[in-house]
């Protein structure tokens, strides 16, 4: 009975290491969030004699089970359409595209940002952008909601609402029927029914993947400032260590070597991991000074700009920024915040946004500003963008149009 057993226990040993071996040897260490690392390490802590926890955090907490309940993100269903297709691609550019989508699933930089980060032609791009605008839902990685719209339009091969709302789409905004009636000599009929294709449309149809409010998140770092210093700490990290003077002992067993080995390179690449999350998290602090400090706007930083100071390929600092958070005064953000865009003549966005949000705190609410007038708002104050930036802009912080805005007297 007790040798039935043993060799009972060493089969499942044999199947459960194999198990691990297979997740740890596939897993990108860089990209994964605080919640699942920990729950891999879970997993191992269970499973290997070899590992200990040094800290008595239950990584089994109900919080921490919670937070693995939701769906799929959107980002890893696109990553699983991508597998599955017959296409020839590049593959860090498409994961670059991927990554780069903000929470809405639009594009969050410029065009020609994506052509000076990746180094690549505009025919490159755009074959890249197809594949991507290819995949469900349909309408991820436009340019913004009205950019949605247009492909939503051609892939159902509404082709004479796709053509009416690309050439009319600022007029459409405002529903000037008979302005379209005179420039094209449609009937009402006619301009009704294109009017109903395009409602059918949705200009958010990544909505659905937002669980934000509903998953519990780790930061990995916390961020504060004392005595004019900015402290970087590392937060939520599992606490292991290997046991060595266990090895010992069993050393000369084949399987326990293997077990070994497997927590080796456990530890190995959370260090490597954690030390990569820091040193580009210490980079994005030191250019973002300002805005720790005084509150100040956030500095223009891309992907391109990091890469150049740190040496690293964008690929890794796009994968070491992802689902990766940060605490600030009690608030917890992603990281990838920090990272900010600019216009093609040189202005932040976030110094963009932020005007923005003065400028409709303080409009008449009686007659609300379109965006063409924040527009010349914004060139009063020489923050320069284009009319549709504004509208993207608009839409990222949640304001309603000028019509929508209205308030009666």
């Amino acid at each position: 009975m007790i040798l039935k057993q043993t060799l009972h226990y060493n089969q499942t040993l044999k199947q459960t290491l194999k198990l691990n071996q297979k997740i740890l040897k596939s897993l990108d260490f860089l990209k994964e969030n605080t919640d699942d690392i920990n729950k891999l390490v879970q997993k191992v802590l269970e499973t290997n004699p070899f590992i200990e926890s040094k800290s008595t955090v239950n990584y089994d907490s109900q919080q921490f089970i919670e937070s693995f309940s939701s769906t799929h993100t959107l980002k890893e269903d696109l990553y699983y359409q991508l597998s599955a297709l017959s296409y020839t691609y590049d593959q860090s550019i498409m994961e670059y595209l991927i990554e780069s989508l903000d929470d809405a699933g639009f594009l969050s930089y410029p065009i020609n940002q994506y052509l000076n980060d990746l180094n690549i032609n505009e025919d490159t791009l755009s074959k890249h952008l197809n594949i991507l605008q290819s995949l469900e839902p349909c309408g991820v990685g436009a340019e913004d909601a009205i950019d949605s719209i247009l492909i939503q339009l051609k892939r159902n091969n509404k082709m004479k609402s796709y053509t009416i709302f690309n050439r009319f789409k600022d007029t459409i905004l405002t529903q000037n029927y008979s302005l379209i009636k005179k420039e094209t000599g449609l009937k009402k009929e006619e301009i009704d029914h294109l009017y109903y294709e395009i409602r059918s449309c949705n200009p958010f149809p990544c909505n659905n993947y937002n669980t934000s409010n509903d998953r519990y998140i780790s930061p990995d770092i916390a961020i504060s400032v004392e005595d004019s210093n900015i402290l970087i700490t590392p937060v939520n990290q599992p606490d292991i260590m290997i046991n060595d003077k266990l090895f010992e002992e069993v050393k000369n067993n084949k399987k326990m070597k293997e077990y070994f080995n497997e927590a080796n390179f456990l530890i190995e690449n959370l260090t490597k991991r954690n030390q990569t999350v820091l040193l580009v998290a210490n980079e994005l602090v030191k250019i973002q000074e300002g805005y720790f400090l005084y509150d100040d706007e956030l500095m223009p930083c891309t992907l391109s700009q990091l890469s150049n100071k740190i040496g690293f390929h964008e690929s890794t600092i796009s994968r070491t920024l992802n689902n990766k958070y940060y605490t600030f005064h009690g608030e917890t953000y992603p990281l990838k915040n920090l990272l900010v865009s600019q216009t093609t003549s040189g202005d932040s966005s976030d110094s963009i946004k932020k005007a923005i949000l003065e400028i409709v705190s303080n409009e008449d609410k009686t007659h609300p500003l379109s965006d063409n007038k924040i527009l010349t708002k914004l060139n009063e104050l020489e923050l320069h963008c284009s009319r549709r930036v504004i509208t993207k802009y608009r839409q990222q912080l949640q304001i309603p149009s000028s019509s929508k805005r209205k308030q009666l007297k």
